[in-house]
């Protein structure tokens, strides 16, 4: 709760619970994804951690398993080809997430052409990510939320995806945009734990500030959502959220998606 902490100090506690998992899978203690997962929920216990709450929590550390890969390949630099390959198996979900991130990247996530837009589908088309197109869209977005909110990954490229992933499936651009409500929950909560939203109105600025910087419409959160990211992940007390949410229910809401 200081002014003087830098967002990135969020995460080092969770950035030191990925680099010790690491080294419990570079010493062939982890085997298959069912085991990451187990291991991410002991650590992060362990820790006090609380995994980076989507609308939903079924899987939650399956989907924390993100902040592990992301934090080798981007942080530790040490997913290359030939690790990548012998991992495969417990990072399936994560290895489809960058390939299709990085061809988005790679065309700085503008589809110029139909051929583009069916690579996307092609790449999308992987049961893997999820049964339906809006589960492994939400997927995608989840990897690369979690690269962002990280400061791993430009702010730029989450939008980026929704746009590219709105451009493919029009009919699900509302459905998408609830991913950018939920990292924009993040930032003023972030801006909340580090002591740098003090009132009411502070917080209502903000909000709505940050959708007019993304340069996005209908994509403010609700002040529901922002409380329990700022009480769960960021462990702000609550009556530092109670002055701050006057209105809202004390009890914890629990998000129904994503």
């Amino acid at each position: 709760m200081s002014n003087g902490l830098d967002a990135k100090q969020l995460y080092k506690s969770r950035i030191e619970a990925a680099t010790e998992i690491w080294s419990k899978i570079m010493r062939n203690e982890v085997s298959t994804r069912n085991q990451l997962e187990e291991l991410v929920y002991i650590v992060y216990k362990q820790k006090g951690i609380e995994p980076f709450r989507g609308l939903s929590k079924v899987r939650i550390y399956d989907k924390e398993i993100a902040t592990i890969y992301i934090v080798g390949k981007y942080g530790l630099g040490i997913m290359d080809g030939e690790l990548a390959n012998a991992l495969k198996g417990i990072f399936n979900v994560e290895i489809v997430c960058d390939d299709i991130y990085n061809f988005l990247k790679g065309r700085s996530f503008q589809l110029s052409n139909d051929n583009e837009i069916e690579q996307l589908k092609k790449m999308l088309d992987n049961e893997v990510l999820g049964p339906k197109i809006e589960e492994r869209g939400f997927r995608l977005m989840r990897y690369i939320f979690t690269g962002t909110i990280m400061r791993f990954f430009p702010e730029d490229d989450l939008i980026g995806t929704y746009k590219a992933l709105s451009t493919a499936f029009p009919d699900l651009a509302t459905t998408f945009i609830r991913y950018i409500k939920f990292y924009v929950a993040f930032r003023v909560a972030e801006d909340i734990a580090l002591g740098n939203i003090k009132k009411v109105e502070e917080k209502k600025i903000m909000k709505y500030a940050h959708c007019l910087r993304l340069n996005l419409t209908k994509c403010a959160p609700h002040d529901k959502l922002i409380r329990e990211i700022a009480l769960r992940v960021y462990r702000v007390p609550r009556k530092v959220l109670d002055r701050l949410f006057p209105n809202e229910d004390q009890r914890s809401f629990i998000p129904k998606a994503q």
